[in-house]
This record gives C-alpha cells, structure tokens and sequence, in this order.
C-alpha cells in the first residue's frame, strides 16, 4: 500500500476515535442533567400520596358506623336505664344509681298505701292509665311500692334477714339486685287482701284483670308461678315491671317469662 493509502486509513480511524469521545462525552452530560431532575422527582413521590387503586395488605380502612351500630353504642352508654335491663341476682346495679326522671305517683292521683312512692315519668304515665282502666270496670289497684333505691333496699333486706334468716332470699333481693332500683317496678294490693302484700293477692279478680291486661299498658308480671328456678324468687303475684308496651306483647306472645325474655334481649346494666 503507497503512503497516501496509509494516510488515508490513519485518518479515518482519527475520525472514529474523535466521534466516539463525542458520544462518550454526550453520554455523561446527559447523565448529569438528569440527575437533578431524577432527584426532584424522588423528592416528588416522597412528599406526595401515591393514590392507587389496590390496597396494600397493611392497609386497614375504617368506615364509619352504620346507623344500627351507631344506635347500639349510644345504647351502651346508658344501659341501667334501658328498659330491658337485665337486674336480677347475678345481675346488679350500682349503690350510686338512681333514674334522673322519676315522678311522684300522688301527684298523678295514682292511689298509694303510705308514703308517697315514685315511677321513672313514662312508667307512671302509663301506670296512672293502668290504674283508671281497672277502676273503670270496678277493680281496685293500690300501690305499696315502687321505686326503691340502694339504700331504702339495703334497709328492707336487712329487716327480712332478721325475721327469716337465709329464707328472705327467696322473698327479697340484696342491695343492688332489685328492680325496684329501677323505678320501673311496683307492687300493688287492695282491699281485697287487706291491703297486705300477700300471694292471696294472685286469686283476686284484680290480679286476673292485671293478668290479662296489664300488657296494654307496658307492665309485666315479673316473678310468675313457677319460675323460681330461673328468677330465684318465689310467685310474686302483686309484682309488676314495665317495660313497654311492645315489649309487654311480645312477652305475652312469647313462650318466655319476662326473665326469659329479658336474658335472651342480653341488656346487661353498665352505668
């Protein structure tokens, strides 16, 4: 190959080499213009919610309570004075707890023996109607107590312990564990029995009008004739419950007693 040949050659591989730091050179300018903008955009993603369409199995979502649930939480705040509360002798209410809306029956014109005794306002409403609606087909009902509290139970307990021994348990509850409490309980009697609180009371015609009526007006025959298995308390034919004139049927038309009725509702007290 002459000289010119040679020269030639030298100078396209000269061409290639110059061409090739070119692109090399190219290639790191590119390089370091983007790392800015690589960082600006990490700096992006970390700063700003990545919204995407598929949870992550962390991901918990909490809604909001529906309406039924929402109920159910206030229920639990007030449950001593829910109407199904369950109160019984496993089942008690503080010393401190006393109905913030209790009215005195006298002044209703409810007939009381004694003192006068008080209802939480919408049992007496409904107790004063009871009442008038014996009377006006000739049944006398006469209140001997109602609402009792913690301390007026632990005084009536103590008195049947002295009198009967362990027997009073069949016949009253500890402090805490009566319905009384509740002011929505009371105990009734009249002539007929000599205004005493006896099981006599439970063959007047009174009791059979209660018996058959009571339910109209949201009462309920809490200790019934045999039930003591399940209350812990003998027949007590004079005592009464309201709970609601609903829930007064649906016992009635239930194969429960109101214990029954009251255990499988599940309202515990929590006050």
């Amino acid at each position: 190959m002459g000289k010119r040949g040679r020269g030639k050659t030298k100078g396209f591989a000269e061409g290639a080499r110059r061409l090739r730091r070119r692109a090399e050179l190219l290639t790191a300018i590119l390089v370091l213009l983007s790392v800015p903008t690589l960082w600006f955009l990490i700096q992006q993603t970390g700063s700003e919610p990545i919204i995407s369409a598929v949870a992550s199995p962390e991901t918990r979502v909490i809604s909001p309570p529906s309406a039924p649930e929402a109920a159910a939480q206030v229920r639990d705040v007030d449950r001593c004075d829910d109407p199904l509360v369950l109160v019984d002798r496993e089942h008690g209410l503080p010393a401190d707890y006393t109905p913030d809306d209790l009215v005195s029956l006298r002044d209703l014109g409810v007939p009381i023996l004694g003192r006068d005794a008080q209802l939480r306002r919408e049992a007496a409403g409904n107790l004063e109607r009871l009442v008038a609606s014996a009377a006006a087909v000739g049944e006398e009902l006469t209140v001997t107590s109602a609402y009792r509290s913690y301390e007026d139970q632990r005084a009536s307990y103590a008195r049947l312990v002295s009198i009967y021994g362990r027997g009073a348990n069949k016949t009253s509850a500890p402090p805490g564990h009566s319905q009384h409490q509740l002011g929505t309980a009371v105990d009734f009697t009249n002539a007929a029995v000599g205004y005493e609180v006896r099981r006599n009371f439970g063959r007047t015609s009174a009791s059979v009008w209660l018996r058959d009526h009571a339910h109209e007006h949201g009462f309920v025959l809490a200790y019934p004739r045999g039930g003591g298995r399940d209350t812990g308390f003998h027949w007590e034919p004079w005592h009464y419950r309201y709970v609601g004139a609903e829930n007064a049927r649906r016992v009635r038309e239930s194969p429960l007693d109101l214990q029954g009725y009251l255990v499988q509702e599940g309202v515990l007290p929590s006050c």
